[in-house]
């Protein structure tokens, strides 16, 4: 009998860790890992006057936009940076544009207009810091490497400012265009390098 229950606690422990064993294929460890940084610069967004501002894309006709992929009104803004304090040997800046609630599986805005009439287009980002004005996929982590930092000009007080251009435009996300209203908005922040 003890053979027997020994026999059987061997097998259950056997078992035990060869399932446990299986199953870590399908678990693992996440590490994250990132940097806050006292580096401060104070935005000023299209002439706003503060770190929020508007941006109005052009009236257009849905006919500009007649077919799924296309892009129409791409309007520049600016965010003119100023007061800078630099830290931890930073010298470059650029706009980090964060996944939220407005924000789609491709890193397009949606349109959150609540008027009667809605078009169904997106916003689209675009990184005017470059030659080539790359999209921006908005919330997506790439936009750490691919962006185009701006080097931070410092005065003799070793206070900096930079200047940072983007590009919205209409996207027509599913289908051609329909007429409507289009509003939508996006969080971001400062990263430095």
């Amino acid at each position: 009998m003890k053979k027997l229950l020994i026999a059987a606690a061997l097998a259950t422990a056997f078992t035990g860790v060869t399932a446990q064993a299986a199953s870590t294929d399908s678990s693992g460890t996440i590490t994250f890992n990132g940097e806050l940084t006292a580096t401060t610069c104070k935005v000023n967004v299209n002439g706003s006057g503060n770190s929020d501002g508007d941006v109005t894309l052009p009236t257009l006709e849905t006919s500009t936009m007649s077919a799924q992929a296309a892009t129409a009104g791409d309007t520049h803004f600016n965010m003119a940076l100023t007061e800078c304090k630099l830290a931890n040997d930073m010298t470059e800046v650029s706009a980090f544009f964060q996944y939220g609630s407005t924000v789609n599986t491709n890193g397009r805005l949606t349109n959150q207009s609540t008027a009667t009439e809605k078009s169904n287009v997106t916003l689209e980002l675009l990184d005017a810091n470059s030659t080539t004005l790359n999209v921006i996929a908005v919330g997506d982590d790439s936009q750490k490497a691919n962006a185009s930092y701006k080097e931070v000009t410092l005065d003799a007080n070793g206070v900096g400012s930079a200047s940072l251009d983007y590009v919205v435009r209409y996207y027509a996300e599913d289908a051609a265009a329909t007429a409507g209203k289009v509003s939508s908005s996006v969080v971001y922040a400062l990263q430095y390098k």
